[in-house]
């Protein structure tokens, strides 16, 4: 999101909500639904909307949501200034086919060849053109950060080659492990499953016969080597949210894993 709206230092996105917020209407109004907000260092709000289809009322649509956001920031005995408010649409079709040659734009309000109001900007990426003037040529010598990162989306998204321009940047390297550590814990995730599938009939298998305690065994060392690569990745700097969704674990038991010392540590 910083890359494609040139956002760096103070102005940078520092958090993001991927929940949707929901801006309700006042009487018979309309309510405002964002897909993401994210919020800048200094406290600048930034409006994201992921549009897969385009419609006649979409650039409607995109002024009612900013000016419903403006309104939320303005109470009552308040002075009328408003802080910069970003909006980011990102698009999987086309919005302005009169300029083919550009993915990225840069949509103001202009009064004599300046901008009246240079504190909402609005910047709309469409994602899929891009890729089509990549394919022509026409975007191979593009090296911003944008563009650098639509590459490194489109490698992970059709699971293509990694180029090495993209290898030699520290982040994407470290985007590209993300994925490949979860893809990995998902598919341990349903080997375990098929496991304790497997364990489950021997364990009745054994009840039957006396039989038990093996079964019981592996299921502790199963849980146990679930719980390492969750310590693990804790000492990553995973957050606790996110270790109990590639894990399936519950809060409590990743804050015991957290607070239980690593095998080194004793």
């Amino acid at each position: 999101m910083n890359a494609m709206l040139g956002l760096q230092g103070d102005d940078a996105i520092k958090d993001i909500t991927l929940e949707m917020q929901e801006f309700p209407g006042v009487f018979n109004k309309k309510d405002c639904i964002l897909d993401i907000i994210g919020t800048t260092n200094a406290g600048e709000k930034v409006l994201v909307e992921v549009q897969q289809q385009g419609d006649d009322f979409f650039r409607d649509r995109v002024e009612y949501y900013i000016s419903r956001v403006i309104e939320n920031q303005v109470h009552t005995s308040e002075k009328y200034e408003l802080p910069r408010i970003y909006f980011l649409g990102l698009l999987d079709f086309e919005l302005f086919p009169e300029e083919p040659q550009k993915y990225i734009h840069h949509v103001d309000e202009m009064c004599n060849g300046r901008k009246f109001f240079p504190k909402i900007q609005k910047i709309f990426v469409e994602i899929d053109k891009f890729f089509e003037l990549e394919k022509a040529g026409v975007t191979v010598n593009d090296n911003s950060e944008a563009a650098q990162w639509l590459r490194a989306i489109k490698v992970i998204v059709k699971e293509e080659p990694v180029p090495e321009k993209i290898m030699q940047n520290e982040t994407f390297r470290h985007l590209l492990d993300s994925v490949e550590l979860i893809n990995f814990v998902e598919e341990l995730f349903n080997a375990e499953v098929k496991n304790m599938t497997d364990l489950k009939a021997e364990h009745e298998i054994g009840f039957s016969e006396g039989k038990t305690e093996g079964a019981a065994e592996e299921r502790k060392k199963a849980n146990e080597e679930r719980l390492e690569m969750a310590r693990a990745s804790l000492a990553e700097g995973d957050s606790i949210e996110k270790v109990t969704r590639i894990f399936k674990l519950s809060e409590s038991e990743v804050l015991a894993v957290q607070a239980k010392p690593t095998a080194q540590g004793k």
